[in-house]
């Protein structure tokens, strides 16, 4: 399987937002251990791309400071504030790289179930699934780059 570098993330983010104008999170998944972050702290601007006046930018833009709150908003809602700079907003996106679950470019469809199978395998709601995939709790789980959740079948080793 060949997972998709930072480039392409970058240019499939951008891509995907301006044709669905969607939230992020629903073109990208993300890790569990950030989707449950209720209060994003910036402690040590050395171990992460984000300069404090970003960050600020971001939190006085934002109703909360929850990662998933972060990512619930289109591309373009980052891209229109006036004191986030082209800098900050392109270090935002390798954040996003870095806490998102990695995209596959190249695998087999017959190892993953998408949603509807999966939902339909553990007699849950199809919406109701997709809100525990987006919180990033199935391992490996992955939207692809039609915009669909794919998650490996058992015994499938990413």
């Amino acid at each position: 399987m060949k997972e998709m570098t930072y480039e392409q993330f970058r240019a499939h983010l951008k891509k995907a937002s301006r044709k669905r104008g969607v939230p992020i999170i629903k073109i990208v998944a993300f890790q569990e251990k950030y989707m449950k972050i209720e209060d994003i702290q910036f402690f040590d601007v050395e171990q992460n791309y984000m300069s404090v006046q970003a960050c600020n930018t971001l939190w006085m833009n934002l109703e909360n400071k929850s990662f998933r709150n972060m990512v619930s908003h289109p591309l373009q809602f980052y891209k229109d504030m006036e004191d986030l700079g082209r800098q900050s907003f392109e270090n935002m996106i390798k954040e996003l790289y870095d806490t998102a679950v990695p995209l596959w470019l190249e695998y087999d469809p017959n190892d993953y179930y998408n949603s509807e199978q999966l939902a339909e395998i553990l007699a849950t709601d199809e919406q109701k699934l997709i809100e525990q995939l987006e919180m990033g709790r199935f391992k490996g789980a992955f939207i692809n780059e039609e915009g669909k959740w794919l998650k490996p079948k058992p015994g499938i080793n990413q």
